[in-house]
């Protein structure tokens, strides 16, 4: 993992921000993501604001920046509450949280809250704003070992007593019929870097031997005939992040 590299892009590319609501941000929200499990940490949601603003940058969009780190940092708040409805409980969140007001005009705040709210992949309408399309597409994952880390650290939250041959075969035919050609995810703003990712990972999904020998490469399993729970996972990914 390139941790550092993360961190410094995200440094280099929020200047513009203001730095009281980086400062708020990161002594009030990003400690919230400690309760999330371990695919919706702290990281996953660096690596959202990371994309945001390569998105706004690669298609100049000319999004207002301080909106994209308030959608961004906020967007998965509340995962561990309830996964099936945390864009609602995110977005709750943060129109409730009085502190935003020093930073956004109501008009602003009501754009926010909409576009955390219709960030999910799930989502079958299309985002209301600009900054819906924004936060959705950037919350796609594009980096392979990024989805398999990920998936993992879910698994132990919700699978944890599957065998992992089990789970390689359920995760092998999940993530083909999620990045299939003829029913894809759903990407509203796609640059070269997601096209990139996805060519690799249908040319990957095309060898489900290689597709499942890398999966249990990059999260170090040990034996095919471990439960989920007995593996545990790319531990660099959830490890403390000092700012």
């Amino acid at each position: 993992m390139e941790i550092q590299n993360i961190l410094n892009e995200i440094e280099q590319n929020t200047k513009e921000v203001n730095p009281e609501l980086k400062k708020y941000i990161k002594e009030n929200i990003f400690p919230k993501y400690e309760k999330n499990d371990k695919g919706h940490g702290i990281l996953h949601i660096l690596e959202v604001i990371r994309r945001s603003f390569e998105l706004n940058k690669n298609l100049n969009l000319g999004l207002d920046k301080n909106m994209i780190y308030a959608i961004s940092a906020c967007h998965d708040i509340g995962k561990y509450i309830n996964s099936d409805i945390h864009e609602k409980i995110a977005a709750e969140s943060f129109i409730k949280d009085d502190n935003m007001k020093k930073f956004f005009t109501d008009e602003q705040r009501t754009i926010i809250k909409e576009a955390i709210e219709d960030h999910r992949s799930s989502k079958k309408d299309n985002p209301r704003t600009k900054y819906g399309e924004l936060i959705s597409s950037a919350d796609r994952n594009t980096r392979i070992e990024i989805v398999f880390i990920r998936s993992f650290f879910v698994a132990h939250e919700r699978t944890p007593e599957m065998n992992i041959e089990d789970y390689l075969d359920f995760t092998f035919k999940r993530l083909s019929k999620r990045y299939s050609i003829d029913d894809p995810e759903n990407m509203f703003l796609e640059d070269d870097v997601y096209k990139k990712f996805l060519k690799d990972m249908r040319d990957l999904l095309s060898r489900e031997t290689d597709f499942k020998n890398k999966y249990c490469e990059i999260n170090h399993i040990q034996s095919r005939n471990n439960r989920v729970c007995d593996e545990p996972g790319e531990l660099e990914y959830c490890e403390k992040i000092e700012f």
